[in-house]
C-alpha cells in the first residue's frame, strides 16, 4: 500500500473535532506602549514659566524685599530732631528777654505785650518756642545775636585804653533811656554814660545802677521806679546827691542808706514813682572803693 493510499483512508476530522489555538495570555501581550501625541493646534500658553525660570523669579523678589539691619533700624526708628526742636537753657531764655526789651523801648509792642511775651519765654522748652517770640520783629536772628552778644562780652573783659571815659562823655547823653527788669536783672557799673534821664520798670527783677565811675554830664539826673516785686539800687559818687520824696511804696521800702549824705550835692539825683512789693535804695560807694 502505498502513502497515497493511507492518506486516503485516513479518517476526515469534523468541525467540532477541530481544536482553537490556545487565546493569548497577559504574558503574550506586548510590552511596548505609545505616548499619546498632543495635537498638532495645541499651543502652549505664554505665561507658562519653565522651573528654572520660576526659581530665577523668586530669588528676585527675595532680594528685593532684603533690607540691611541698618537701614530698617533707620526706617522703622524716630527721625532726629532739628534745630529748632533742640533744648534750650536759662540763658537763651534771658536773651530772648533782652531782645523783647530792646523792643519796647524802640516802641515795636507795648508793655503788655512785653509781659505776655516775657512769661511765655521764661517756660520756653525749645528754640521753635523762642523762636516764636520775637518771629514777628525787626530784629536780628537769635543765634546771630547771640554771638554778637558774646563777643562784646569778651571785648569788655579786656581792660579799656585810658581814653574810655572821654569816649564815653563824646556820646550824646541828653536823651531818655528806659530799662527793663522783668523775671531777670538789670546792671550797670564801671565808665557807663549816664543819660538825662532813667526810667527803670519791671516786676520780679532788680535793677542795680553803680554811678560811682560812670561819666555825669548832666548837673541833675532824674531816675523814674516803676517797680512789682523787685529791687532798685542806686550807689552814688560821694560828692552825689539823692532826693527820693517823689516816691510812692505799696507793701515796700524806699531808703537813703548813705553815711552823711549831702543835701545838695553834684550831681544831684531825683528818684520818683511807685514800688510795690519791692524796694528803692540809695547807697554810697562800695567800702573797698570809698
Amino acid at each position: 500500500m502505498t502513502d497515497e493510499d493511507r492518506r486516503e483512508q485516513a479518517p476526515t476530522p469534523t468541525p467540532a473535532e477541530t481544536v482553537a489555538p490556545p487565546a493569548a495570555g497577559p504574558q503574550d501581550a506586548p510590552t511596548t506602549t505609545t505616548e499619546p501625541r498632543p495635537p498638532e493646534d495645541a499651543v502652549a500658553p505664554e505665561d507658562a514659566v519653565a522651573p528654572e525660570d520660576a526659581v530665577a523669579s523668586e530669588d528676585a523678589v527675595a532680594s528685593e524685599d532684603a533690607v540691611a539691619p541698618d537701614e530698617q533700624e533707620a526706617r522703622s526708628g524716630d527721625l532726629p530732631p532739628t534745630p529748632a526742636d533742640l533744648p534750650v537753657d536759662h540763658d537763651d531764655r534771658e536773651h530772648i528777654v533782652g531782645l523783647l526789651q530792646a523792643a519796647v523801648s524802640r516802641g515795636l509792642i507795648d508793655t503788655l505785650e512785653f509781659d505776655r511775651r516775657s512769661g511765655l519765654a521764661t517756660t520756653a522748652r525749645t528754640r521753635r518756642d523762642l523762636n516764636g517770640l520775637v518771629v514777628d520783629l525787626p530784629l536780628e536772628h537769635p543765634d546771630r545775636a547771640r554771638a554778637r552778644t558774646a563777643a562784646e562780652s569778651r571785648r569788655r573783659a579786656t581792660p579799656p585804653p585810658d581814653d574810655t571815659r572821654a569816649a564815653y562823655a563824646a556820646g550824646d547823653t541828653s536823651g531818655t533811656v528806659a530799662l527793663h527788669a522783668t523775671l531777670g536783672s538789670v546792671k550797670r557799673s564801671g565808665a557807663w554814660a549816664v543819660p538825662r534821664r532813667l526810667e527803670i520798670d519791671g516786676w520780679m527783677g532788680s535793677a542795680e545802677l553803680d554811678l560811682t565811675e560812670a561819666v555825669i554830664d548832666h548837673e541833675v539826673v532824674e531816675v523814674n521806679v516803676d517797680m512789682t516785686m523787685g529791687s532798685v539800687e542806686l550807689r552814688l559818687p560821694p560828692t552825689a546827691s539823692a532826693s527820693l520824696d517823689a516816691v510812692s511804696a505799696t507793701a515796700g521800702s524806699v531808703e537813703d542808706k548813705r553815711r552823711g549824705g549831702r543835701a545838695a550835692g553834684r550831681p544831684h539825683v531825683v528818684v520818683s514813682g511807685r514800688v510795690a512789693f519791692g524796694s528803692v535804695e540809695v547807697k554810697g560807694p562800695k567800702w573797698w572803693k570809698g
